[in-house]
């Protein structure tokens, strides 16, 4: 080997040693980044791990959050922190309040939300204490309320409460009606050696858990804002407003029952549903004012642009396009007893995700709608919606398919006297139309469908 060959060797030898190295360091790096990254992300229980990530992707968990575990106690300025990010990131709304009329926390526009939203009060005196961890009492009545805000609710609750914990004599009188609506509504539960733990600090992971089950993504109501001109000298309003279904026959489902309300401004914020009519009256010392709003039905038309686009016309065409989902519902025992159980149902595998967050809801409401009968996707050929799995039948017998020729399917439907029948106003359809759905019971001339809901409107 010449001289010159041995300089260009001892070259090569060098570039090949640098791009080893360099290598061997961007992969170190890369497993120390890995490495570090677990060492520091925050320690979560096993139990709250899926609502952790579910929040996480909402983007309800703050980012300015400092944890090293998401099983530490919450301060009451962190839980001001987590439900305004959570208000705002859902409704899509920008924090409005910079300032709290409070002295340790006048400048926390977290505080301030919670604040004018009823959500969170003070200790009194002009102070909020930030720094001080909450109880597990405390948090009961503050997801109430976030819940009720969040909702467009009123909280409800009864002095009359009974609760069957061990250690019930250690919650708080003022905290007893909290605590018996919370837990009856299923947000808050005990432990499993039957105590409730009042006086218990509430940790980041318990705070994320009780928030994602008040609201998801998307599911806080739109209020509508209702104004009046008004007149000089009167100072207080009733506000009157009648629900109506925009129903295909006139008059076809009366009208649900009148909400009043009262008060000194304006404007009046509601949270309406879909496919609605409302009139509305407003009245004074001699004033009078009537409106009316439409609220359409929820456009998912892409989603059904693109089931059409690929619409079964064989049994093995639709197979190919079906999932099972497993779905939360109530039974209800002979003796009148509702009772939490499952089912099954095939469906379009694109409305699969929609199904899930209608029954969820349904399970969720105030009704306890029991299921006994449940229809998804069934090749049967024709042109009916069950051959696509985008038609849902619910309860069958007591929600009938009444022809104009007399026939039917089913033997009636007797709603708020059968509690197996849909009720116009009710839990079920409610939240069918939240997704998107058409009811039969109104939407067609015939026939009148009151067990089916169409994801296509056929």
């Amino acid at each position: 080997m010449t001289y010159f060959d041995r300089i260009f060797y001892n070259i090569c030898i060098k570039i090949w040693d640098v791009r080893i190295l360099k290598h061997i360091v961007s992969v170190a790096t890369a497993f120390f980044l890995i490495w570090t990254s677990a060492l520091c992300a925050p320690s979560v229980s096993d139990w709250a791990r899926e609502n952790i990530e579910n929040a996480e992707k909402a983007g309800i968990i703050p980012h300015n959050a400092q944890l090293t575990s998401y099983n530490q106690p919450i301060t009451r300025g962190e839980i001001a922190n987590l439900i305004a990010n959570a208000y705002t990131n859902v409704t899509k709304t920008e924090n409005e309040y910079t300032s709290a009329p409070f002295l340790d926390a006048s400048d926390n526009i977290y505080v301030a939300l919670v604040y004018q939203k009823g959500i969170m009060n003070g200790r009194g005196d002009g102070v909020f204490d930030p720094e001080s961890v909450t109880t597990r009492q405390e948090m009961a009545k503050i997801i109430l309320s976030f819940s009720a805000v969040a909702n467009g609710e009123v909280v409800n609750i009864s002095k009359n409460a009974n609760l069957n914990f061990t250690d019930a004599d250690t919650i708080s009188e003022w905290a007893v009606p909290y605590v018996t609506k919370a837990v009856s509504d299923g947000i808050i539960k005990g432990y499993d050696d039957g105590t409730f733990g009042a006086t218990l600090p509430v940790t980041w992971e318990q705070a994320i858990s009780l928030v994602t089950r008040c609201v998801k993504l998307n599911e806080i109501k739109k209020g509508y804002t209702i104004k009046w001109n008004g007149k000089t000298g009167v100072d207080t309003y009733t506000v009157k407003i009648t629900e109506n279904r925009l129903s295909h026959y006139e008059g076809d489902i009366p009208p649900n029952e009148a909400i009043t309300y009262i008060t000194d401004k304006n404007e009046l914020t509601f949270y309406p549903n879909p496919n609605r009519k409302y009139n509305i009256e407003i009245t004074g010392i001699n004033y009078t004012e009537t409106q009316e709003i439409i609220i359409p039905r929820v456009d998912v038309s892409d989603v059904q642009n693109k089931i059409r686009e690929d619409y079964p016309t064989t049994k093995e065409e639709a197979d190919a396009l079906m999932v099972e989902v497993e779905v939360p519902v109530w039974k209800m025992s002979g003796n009148g007893e509702k009772y939490s159980s499952t089912a099954k149902l095939t469906v379009h595998n694109l409305i699969a995700d929609s199904v899930k967050a209608v029954f969820e809801e349904i399970y969720e409401g105030d009704e306890k709608f029991p299921i006994k009968d449940l229809g998804a996707y069934a090749w049967r050929g024709g042109t009916t919606e069950h051959n696509s799995g985008t038609a849902i039948d619910i309860n069958y017998n007591e929600n009938y398919c009444l022809y104009k020729d007399g026939s039917s399917v089913g033997s009636h439907w007797k709603p708020y006297e059968d509690e197996y029948s849909i009720t116009p106003y009710g839990d079920v359809i409610r939240a069918f139309e939240k997704y998107g759905f058409t009811w039969g019971g109104d939407a067609w001339s015939n026939p009148k469908d009151y067990m089916h809901f169409s994801y296509l409107g056929t």
